[in-house]
């Protein structure tokens, strides 16, 4: 409580609470990073890679059962906030109390073909018999949290509507927290069982639900479920713009979301828990780009809203060029030590292997680091039809080109890993990119400069990584970590200095020494 007290009390403007919500959302992401880098090792060496391939693999069928709730709900946060934006209190009653009663409704229809996958789970996917009761109970635990988070989801809105993004990210923080103690508890007192992660993570649930609603009653206290305000029409108008995000996550799942299954039923199951394991950095990271991205979400709505067209146009491009910078650190570690990385992190399995894996599955973020903001735009100006239908055309190819590698070629969990990411870069290059501006009327070109930033610094990392590498035998996290600090820490300051301008790099520098002057004070 006093950590919020704190940051509530120097949030001031605008500036402020950007800086807030993103130090708040990678510090966040950071404690979720921490706990699975220690978790995953664990159940590898406790329970067999295959086991850990099916934490993930049941966190992706949830991304299916989720399709009709992204519908309800994927647009809800943007017409709220814009009525509320616009006085028009009324108007974000009735989106409220529409979405919070469907989503109830729609939860509890699907209890029924939650129960249904866990009965007849053996014959959906391969599982060896000695996992198929722990596989099952850790399938119904994550169901059972899904379905919690869909009926109550509208109240993370709160934090978006109030652009306080930075609430609800220390929540997540607590909740992972949370969840970690729950797993390790049961680890030490009970025989190790997979679905223990299942058990944690419906508790964390239920925490960050519990001050969802307190956050959502403390900040827009003015939104009620009243029976007046639930219009057919307000929800018809909420699926009809959320139904192209279901379309466009139908789309992500063809394109990186069967990864799993295929290998599960083509390959094998071993080789799935190899591409699951192979995949855990890249998806951290993956995650910290739409986390990053997301927090200038509330503050591009909040100015499209008000007709700021050019305000957001310069804020676009330099959330691109601080997204590049950041970015593209980590990524440049993973490529230069991401074999040594795995032998310490998991000596059990090929090291090679792993990285080669990791480094087909996220080599395109080379390119595309800095335009993860992009994707706000296409809900920001509710233009999603062309972006989802080219996502699932994407994603179609992908499945296709897999399929016919793995039955002609003996490329194998190669194939999966690499297909997607060449696919996702000519439809990120090709549309993201020249649409992006195009939708708010500036010319296709205007953001490609900020994708050769993304290139330019992952360059400058990657050849700082191989220079410090020169100067250490790696066998130990400590080497491994003072070979990856050194990295970041030139990496970073050259990437400043390079890619942002004398006026950004100023900006950067007076919220960094205006947060440590409040401090202090």
């Amino acid at each position: 409580m006093y950590l919020l007290a704190f940051i509530e009390k120097n949030v001031e403007t605008k500036n402020g609470q950007l800086a807030i919500n993103l130090i708040s959302s990678v510090v966040a992401f950071g404690t979720n990073l921490i706990i699975n880098f220690f978790l995953s090792p664990y159940i590898v060496r406790e329970l067999g890679v295959e086991a850990n391939g099916f934490i993930t693999l049941a966190n992706n069928f949830i991304s299916y059962a989720s399709l009709v709730a992204i519908a309800l709900n994927s647009m809800a946060g943007r017409f709220i906030t814009i009525k509320v934006h616009q006085a028009d209190l009324e108007g974000a009653n009735k989106y409220y109390a529409s979405v919070t009663v469907a989503n109830i409704a729609f939860a509890s229809v699907m209890l029924i073909p939650a129960i249904a996958t866990v009965n007849y789970l053996e014959h959906i996917i391969n599982i060896s018999t000695n996992l198929l009761w722990d596989v099952k109970l850790l399938f119904s635990f994550v169901f059972i949290n899904f379905l919690l988070s869909t009926a109550f989801s509208s109240w993370h809105t709160a934090t978006f509507v109030s652009n306080r993004l930075y609430l609800q990210s220390i929540r997540r923080m607590l909740s992972q927290l949370l969840r970690v103690i729950v797993i390790v508890w049961l680890f030490a007192l009970f025989q190790p069982s997979v679905y223990y992660v299942g058990v944690g993570t419906l508790i964390g649930t239920i925490y960050l639900t519990l001050y969802s609603l307190y956050y959502k009653r403390r900040l827009l206290p003015e939104l009620q479920i009243r029976k007046r305000d639930i219009e057919f029409s307000y929800l018809r108008e909420l699926v009809s713009s959320g139904i192209w995000q279901t379309i466009l996550k139908a789309g992500q799942l063809l394109l990186s979301g069967l990864d799993l299954i295929i290998a599960n039923l083509f390959i094998g199951s071993n080789e799935m828990g190899m591409l699951a394991l192979a995949k855990t950095v890249p998806f951290a990271l993956t995650h910290l780009a739409g986390t990053l991205a997301s927090v200038f979400a509330p503050t591009l709505t909040i100015q499209f809203a008000k007709g700021n067209l050019d305000e957001l146009k310069n804020d676009l491009k330099k959330s691109m060029k601080f997204l590049g910078v950041i970015l593209t650190i980590p990524l440049s570690i993973l490529f230069v030590f991401g074999e040594e990385f795995y032998t310490l992190w998991v000596p059990t399995e090929d090291a090679q292997v792993l990285q080669v894996l990791s480094v087909l599955t996220i080599f395109g973020m080379i390119f595309t680091s800095g335009i993860q903001t992009l994707y706000n735009i296409f809900t920001v100006v509710n233009r999603l039809r062309v972006h989802a239908l080219l996502m699932v055309l994407a994603g179609i190819v992908n499945v296709v080109i897999v399929l016919v590698l793995l039955l002609t070629t003996n490329l194998g969990i190669y194939a999966v890993a690499a297909v997607s990411t060449v696919v996702n870069f000519f439809r990120n290059i090709l549309f993201t990119v020249p649409y992006g501006a195009k939708y708010l009327n500036l010319k296709w070109h205007t953001f490609f400069p900020e994708v050769i930033y993304s290139v330019i610094c992952s360059i400058l990392s990657v050849l700082i990584g191989l220079g410090v590498k020169q100067f250490f035998v790696i066998d130990s996290w400590f080497l491994l970590s003072v070979a990856a600090i050194i990295t970041a820490i030139i990496g970073l300051a050259l990437n400043v200095y390079v890619v942002l301008n004398k006026k950004e790099r100023q900006y950067l520098y007076k919220a960094i020494t205006r947060r440590l002057n409040k401090k202090q004070d």
